[in-house]
Order: C-alpha cells, then structure tokens, then sequence
C-alpha cells in the first residue's frame, strides 16, 4: 500500500457497509455504503420521512441498523461485544429538541458528561465550561437555567454540551428545526465556525444556503438511498436525477 493510500485509510472515520434499516417490514433504508473522513463537513438533504435522522442516528446506534454494519475506526459498532457508550464519548450529538437537564445550570449541563463520564477534576471541567461557554458566545448565561433561554442559546448550549467530551465527530439532527426563523443564524454561525476549525461534521438540514457554503459533501436521500452524493456545486448546480431536480425546485 502506498503511503499515500495509507493515509486516506487513516482519515476514515466512519464507513457504513450495507446499511439496512426497516420497521415493521418497511424498508427505511436500503443497503446504504459511505465513507466520512476526518475533517469533512456532509450535509444531509432531502424529502421528510427519507430516513435521514434514521441514518444520522444509526452512525452512534441510537438507532440499530437492521442489517449491515457501521465500523467507527473499524471497530463495528453493531457487534454486541463492542462498549458502545465508549464509542459514544467521541461522538457528538446535538438533537433538534435541545434535551438539556432543566433543574440544572448552564454551566453544570456542560461539566456533568466530563467529569460523570471521563472523570475529570471540578476545577477542570469548571474552566473547560468557562472556555466553551465563551466559544458558543454565552458567557454571560453560566448560573442561568435553560428555562431562561431563547430557542437558538439552548442550542448554542447544546452544542456546546456536546463539544465538552472533545469529540472526533459531531453529529446534527436537525440542529435548527425547531427554532423560530431570527435564531436560526445564531445556531448556523456556531457550526461554521466549528466547521473551519477542522471538526468532522455530519448534518441533516433543510438548511440550503448552510449545505451549499459550509459542507465538502452533501448526500441526497430519497426513496431509502443515498440516489446522489457530491459536491454542493454538483448537487445544487448540476444535478443529475430527476429526484433530485424535482427536490431542490421545492426547497430553494
């Protein structure tokens, strides 16, 4: 092999082989292959009900693929022997709905998973809050409770919450779908901000204008498959099925 190629091999993170997820004997997703490597921003677009959040979800098995495998640095995730709460240490999740601990602090939600999960002293895990708090621009909200915040700051929170555990990986569930439309660049700007700073990140959005600037690799799911994966220019400006076409006349 050579060193070139040996490289690209270490860059993978996830690689998912023959995904197949159904509920009830309905095919959600249909024998899905992909690869993600280190540093890459891919976004996932495409009609409600596709299967991508059953996807997105599937790459930490919140949800377990019905067939398949999902390999984390080739360790396959779906194999019952494998600590799966360990893999989920270095995966990030940030979901629609927020999910903060409403009886406690901003900043206790941030030290909880640092020092329950990884062990870390208070002092450490007060300052590593301090610094994130700062990164997400929240400083100011530290003894605040979530119940005090706006839509956009529990998700800046969230987000935050996430980056705590100093993920490899971050995974976005429809970061912003639950937000009223003047928070939704609060939220945006964080993840581009995450991103150029060399975070690999995967996001299902109906964010256009985000999957068309911020992302290296979007994925259209339709009819329980990837039907196109490219570039963004590739996929908004050229795209080559009629599902495709028919999807973006909608949304843009």
């Amino acid at each position: 092999m050579s060193a070139d190629n040996k490289n690209t091999q270490n860059d993978i993170i996830l690689e998912v082989k023959n995904m197949t997820k159904s509920y009830d004997g309905h095919v959600v997703l249909n024998n899905i292959n992909t690869t993600i490597r280190k540093g890459e921003v891919i976004s996932i677009i495409g009609p409600s009900g596709c299967g991508k959040s059953t996807f997105l979800r599937s790459l930490n098995l919140l949800e377990t693929p019905t067939d398949g495998q999902v390999l984390f640095h080739g360790t396959d995730l779906t194999d019952p022997t494998v600590n799966i709460n360990h893999i989920r240490e270095k995966i990030g999740m940030v979901f629609q709905h927020f999910n903060l601990f409403p009886n406690m602090t901003i900043k206790d939600n941030l030290m909880l998973a640092p020092m329950k999960v990884a062990q870390m002293p208070k002092e450490e895990a007060s300052a590593l809050a301090d610094s994130l708090l700062k990164r997400v621009g929240l400083s100011d909200k530290a003894d605040t409770y979530p119940n005090m915040l706006s839509g956009g700051q529990k998700q800046r929170v969230a987000i935050a919450r996430a980056l705590a555990m100093n993920p490899e990986v971050m995974l976005f569930d429809e970061p912003t779908s639950a937000l009223d439309p003047e928070m939704v660049g609060e939220v945006l700007s964080i993840m581009k901000e995450l991103a150029q700073s060399g975070m690999t990140m995967i996001v299902v959005t109906h964010e256009m204008g985000f999957a068309r600037e911020v992302s290296s690799r979007c994925m259209f799911f339709a009819d329980t498959i990837i039907k196109e994966e490219n570039t963004p220019a590739e996929i908004f400006d050229n795209p080559q099925t009629d599902r495709l076409k028919d999807f973006l006349s909608k949304v843009l």
